[in-house]
């Protein structure tokens, strides 16, 4: 083997990569590689000798050089290191199951507390199905795929295998783990599914129940409904919006505390078309007839709605599910106006109009979603509120419980 006079850099060089890629187990594996470098006898032309070179007299001022041959070889200091790196290692324990999510948990911040929910939630299903104990690196493929087949929901399984696929790399990524156990599995394809919205008629028939049977005062389902259909709101930002938030003369909401993956959750505007103007002026004029003023929360309690829906919408066939106001509304909008990137910056989506095109473009004809739009409050007067049935409430309408 040739001699490498510089070998100081090139124990660094190796030190460095000990440093940041071997445990244990490679240093003991290296070892046995290495272990043929120790024989003394070596097979003819297996290290290319050294070509002769002519002695140099040294200077006069000058002690001698010492002789190259004297010097070690790259492959001997790192059979060296070796040696004295296996000597101080210690045994490292397997990364269970349960460690690797609470580690990952801790490794967030405290902002991002949907990402510590869903990791938390993911981390107690894969401790059920392999025990908090059980070493991750020697998980099987067919283990993870059975643990995950429980749920038949296909965007369940690609879900909590995200979130285990997520925790391992940052794993393998801290040196926590030497492999990943998921190495060629992938997640499931999911086709084209239709959005459930609803119809403009459908939608209609909803809102002219609202006006002839409004509610309590306070329990704002007209203003609910007016945000859900006509300005596309999730039903938890609807559930912190505050009339101070209305600026019904600029057609402008704001939703200081955005659902979704907001660094920082900064505040959305959403432009009011002219009939969600219309219906939200009408139900705040009514609140703050019959309530004093409206001011504050513009839903008080939740289970109000879900009250009013199951009383007066689950008799005549006309509830719906949560999402399918904003399915609606994301609909129609696009449909309607043509204007994929004012309609997702409404809504609120952080990838532009990637989603739009996947689901919502092309469903309705332009005239059918000019239709939705045309849909205005009647010059009839409000009623006076009504009570609503209490949370113990049933929606088969065979009284309380």
């Amino acid at each position: 083997m040739r001699r490498i006079p510089s070998f100081r850099k090139s124990i660094v060089k190796v030190d460095a990569l000990l440093a940041k890629y071997a445990r244990s187990a490679a240093i003991l594996d290296a070892l046995h590689a290495l272990a043929i470098l120790e024989e003394p006898a070596r097979p003819q032309g297996a290290l290319l000798p050294e070509p002769p070179r002519t002695p140099r007299t040294p200077r006069e001022n000058q002690p001698p050089r010492t002789p190259r041959e004297n010097k070690p070889t790259l492959t001997e200091l790192v059979l060296a290191h070796l040696r004295s790196a296996c000597g101080r290692a210690r045994p490292v324990p397997p990364l269970s199951v349960g460690e690797l999510f609470d580690r990952r948990i801790e490794a967030f911040s405290p902002a991002q507390a949907r990402s510590i929910g869903s990791t938390r939630a993911a981390g107690a299903f894969f401790r059920r199905a392999f025990g908090p104990d059980a070493p991750v690196e020697s998980l099987s493929r067919e283990a993870i795929l059975r643990a995950l087949d429980r749920h038949r929901n296909p965007r369940t399984w690609n879900s909590l295998f995200t979130l285990l696929r997520a925790a391992c790399n940052w794993a393998v990524k801290t040196r926590l783990l030497d492999r990943s156990p998921l190495a060629g599995l992938h997640p499931k394809r999911i086709g084209w599914k239709e959005p459930g919205y609803l119809a403009p008629d459908r939608v209609e028939r909803i809102l002219r129940v609202a006006e002839a049977h409004p509610g309590a005062a306070e329990s704002g389902v007209g203003a609910f409904l007016a945000l859900g259909f006509f300005a596309g709101v999730r039903t938890a930002e609807i559930l912190r919006a505050r009339w101070e938030d209305l600026d019904l003369d600029g057609a402008v909401l704001r939703i200081p505390k955005p659902k979704g993956f907001t660094r920082g959750r900064k505040p959305r505007l959403v432009e009011l078309e002219p009939n969600a103007v219309a219906w939200l002026r009408r139900w705040r004029d009514w609140t703050a007839a019959h309530a004093g003023a409206a001011a504050g929360r513009i839903v008080r309690d939740e289970h109000d709605v879900r009250n009013w829906k199951a009383l007066r919408l689950a008799a005549p066939g006309l509830s719906w599910t949560d999402n399918a106001a904003r399915h609606t509304y994301a609909t129609m909008h696009v449909g309607a106006f043509r204007d994929a990137a004012a309609t997702a910056l409404n809504l609120g989506h952080l990838r532009g109009t990637d989603l739009l095109d996947r689901h919502y473009r092309g469903l309705v004809p332009k005239a059918l979603a000019e239709t939705y739009w045309r849909i205005f409050p009647s010059a009839a007067p409000l009623p006076p509120p009504e009570p609503l049935p209490g949370r113990g409430f049933r929606s088969d309408l065979k009284g309380p419980r």
